[in-house]
Order: C-alpha cells, then sequence, then structure tokens
C-alpha cells in the first residue's frame, strides 16, 4: 500500500488524505496559483483525484484569469480561507495540493517550474529544474481518441 500523505488548513476545519504517491511536484507561476495563494507561486503536489479525499467542506473558487492557468478551480477553508487544492479543467484525474498544507512537505523536490510565462520577474527561479512555459505535459489535454 502506498504511503499516506495528509493535510489541513490552519484551523483544522478542512482536512484531506491521499492514498497514493504524488505523481509530480511543481512550483507554479500561473495567475490562477498567484491569486489563490498571494504569493509569487504556488508548489503544487499532483494526487491521483481517485486516491485523494476530503473530510470538511471546502469552498470552491473559479478564477476567471482565463488562459493564464488550466487549474482555475481553487478549493479553499470558508473559516480561515487557506487554499488547499485546485482542480484541472485540462486533466480532471488529477488534484493539485498546495503543498505547503501537506503535514510533512520536508520531503518534496519540485521538478521544475510551471507556467513561467506569467513569472514575476522580480521572483528568482531555481536554475537547477527545468521551466515550462506553460502546463507541463501531467496537466495537459489527453488526446482525443477516434
Amino acid at each position: 500500500m502506498a504511503s499516506m500523505f495528509s493535510g489541513a488548513c490552519a484551523c483544522g476545519a478542512v482536512r484531506y488524505r491521499c492514498h497514493a504517491a504524488p505523481l509530480a511536484v511543481y512550483n507554479c507561476h500561473c495567475r490562477s496559483c498567484q491569486d489563490a495563494c498571494g504569493a509569487p507561486f504556488s508548489t503544487l503536489a499532483i494526487f491521483p483525484v481517485e486516491a485523494f479525499m476530503v473530510d470538511g467542506k471546502p469552498a470552491l473558487y473559479t478564477s476567471g484569469v482565463g488562459d493564464a492557468s488550466d487549474h482555475l478551480t481553487s478549493g479553499f477553508c470558508p473559516a480561515c480561507g487557506t487554499p488547499l487544492f485546485a482542480d484541472s479543467e485540462a486533466n480532471p484525474d488529477v488534484r493539485l495540493v498546495r503543498a505547503a498544507t501537506l503535514r510533512d512537505a520536508t520531503w518534496i523536490p519540485p521538478v521544475a517550474d510551471i507556467w513561467t510565462i506569467s513569472a514575476r520577474p522580480d521572483i528568482g527561479m531555481n536554475t537547477h529544474i527545468p521551466k515550462v512555459y506553460r502546463a507541463p505535459p501531467l496537466l495537459e489535454k489527453a488526446p482525443e481518441a477516434g
């Protein structure tokens, strides 16, 4: 059985757990992440949605930034406002967890900076990981069958 990963908002009203390893970890510089977190980027751990469970009732917000992100719907705690996760419109099989909300985030090495088209010019990026202009393949639409 895979390790269990868990996290929560600041007040503990919304908690989550996942029984699968993350598929990838990215530093996301899209406008939706910047707006949701009030920061220049958000570190996201990508988990399979079928292994992800939520206790409590997160509020959902859909950003209007359009083509500046592929994950516009964010879940957050309605009591304390902590941003917890985002959902990818292009790949509904994954959930993008705000890594800072994981109970143990010490193991997380981001594999790339994504949505660098939206990166703030005053923020230095890790020079030792790849840069992706928009969405990485994991978050892109699957090819149409037929």
